[in-house]
């Protein structure tokens, strides 16, 4: 991770946070001084509190306001709105 600058995080909310397997590795890596978006696939809770378990997870880390999410049932038609949102992000 030393090596990267920028780091995307992408994740499924579950019970109106995030799995245990990303807050894991958020523990074993150092993103300290990375740029860090995420982007989340979701039913009907939306991001809920995931954005928060995740800054609560990474103090000191920025975190873009720029998050990619999408309802479980659109994600296979996403691929345009997943270009729109990098392209807004300069990727």
């Amino acid at each position: 991770m030393e090596s990267y600058d920028v780091v995307f995080l992408g994740y499924p909310n579950w019970w109106y946070g995030v799995p245990m397997a990303l807050l894991s590795f958020l523990e074993d890596h150092d993103l300290s001084g990375k740029q860090v978006y995420l982007f989340c696939s979701h039913g009907t809770g939306g991001l809920a509190r995931s954005v928060d378990i995740i800054t609560e997870a990474l103090p000191g880390v920025e975190i873009s306001d720029n998050i990619f999410d999408c309802y479980e049932e659109d994600a296979p038609a996403s691929q345009e709105a997943i270009e729109s949102w990098l392209t807004e992000l300069g990727y």
